[in-house]
């Protein structure tokens, strides 16, 4: 009995360890990151999900992705005798589509995106509060780190292009990422 058992413990723990070594074969990544933006509220949050879609290249992969950021700040605004302190919460959502190369433990990545944020202040004096809509299309590049089996650390550039801003007025937003991705 003690051999089945220890037969059946030995086999589940080999085949752990070669499915951990064979990480070319994973499909699905999902994501946290930090996020630094050129605008405020300049510090937030990621999250993502990445899905690759062109299999049989051995080099390089296709893979589409969506993420949600999530930024807050509180902000004070003094006007005359008017003293305006609030939160103002942005919320991004975008979808794209990155390529990638397998190149040893780092795999360099560039990808096109398009993408809404909204805008919304929220402060003490209910007239001054709004809320605001854009879109966007970006472009991105980073690289992925390949140092443990299903966790890969990444570091990520984006430059945006907003449209559709009346009251903001942005030009080309970059943004910095640094995150860990689990890939399965």
């Amino acid at each position: 009995m003690k051999l089945i058992i220890k037969s059946t413990i030995l086999l589940i723990s080999t085949l752990f360890f070669i499915s951990l070594n064979n990480t070319a074969e994973a499909q699905w990544a999902v994501g946290a990151s930090y996020e630094i933006r050129s605008e405020d509220p300049t510090n937030g949050f990621g999250a993502r999900i990445e899905r690759e879609f062109l299999r049989g290249v051995p080099l390089f992969d296709v893979n589409v992705r969506a993420h949600l950021s999530y930024f807050n700040d509180t902000n004070n605004l003094s006007i005359s005798e008017f003293d305006i302190s609030g939160d103002f919460d942005v919320y991004d959502f975008g979808l794209a589509t990155t390529l990638g190369m397998n190149v040893g433990i780092v795999k360099p990545y560039v990808g096109l995106g398009i993408g809404t944020e909204r805008y919304k202040f929220s402060p003490n004096l209910a007239e001054a509060a709004f809320k605001e809509r854009g879109y966007y299309y970006n472009g991105f590049g980073g690289a992925e780190v390949s140092l443990l089996p299903y966790l890969k650390p990444f570091i990520e550039y984006r430059i945006s292009r907003l449209s559709s801003m009346d009251d903001i007025s942005f030009d080309n937003i970059g943004r910095f990422a640094v995150g860990l991705n689990i890939r399965f």
